[in-house]
């Protein structure tokens, strides 16, 4: 008899268990795409001649540009008042266009003239190749004397 009793307390076990809800569904968690910010100056500021840009990047790793592409790792690049380079191409040396090879996320812009201002910051791999899936960021802004 004890058995019987033993093997009707784990079906009515089993069954008991059958009949509980599911346990919560866990919130999804989605990763935001890579992308670069212009921290400083904010779009629509208004400023000196003098500013100091501050970049920021997510979903990358900021790294010294070494001439070699690894995935997720790169570099921050800046244009002034021109347009970037081609996505598929090496990032130009020129009047307008900082490159930030050291792995800083920062730098000064001096002696702007008075006016409208458009700043573009682009990520690149360490080749100085943009890197495709980081969204870039601009940020407009006006000098006053």
């Amino acid at each position: 008899m004890p058995r019987l009793v033993l093997a009707s307390l784990v079906a009515i076990s089993a069954c008991a268990r059958g009949n509980e809800p599911p346990p919560p569904a866990q919130p999804a968690t989605s990763t935001p795409a890579p992308a670069v910010a212009i921290v400083s100056p904010a779009d629509g500021d208004t400023t000196g001649s003098r500013i100091v840009v501050r970049l920021s990047a997510a979903g990358v790793r900021v790294v010294p540009a070494t001439g070699v592409r690894v995935a997720g790792e790169g570099h921050h690049h800046l244009f002034v008042d021109i347009d970037p380079s081609a996505p598929d191409s090496i990032i130009r040396q020129g009047k307008g266009i900082y490159h930030l090879g050291s792995g800083v996320d920062s730098l000064v812009v001096d002696s702007l003239p008075p006016g409208p201002h458009r700043l573009i910051a682009v990520f690149a791999s360490g080749d100085h190749v943009p890197m495709l899936e980081v969204r870039q960021d601009t940020a407009t802004f006006v000098v006053r004397n």
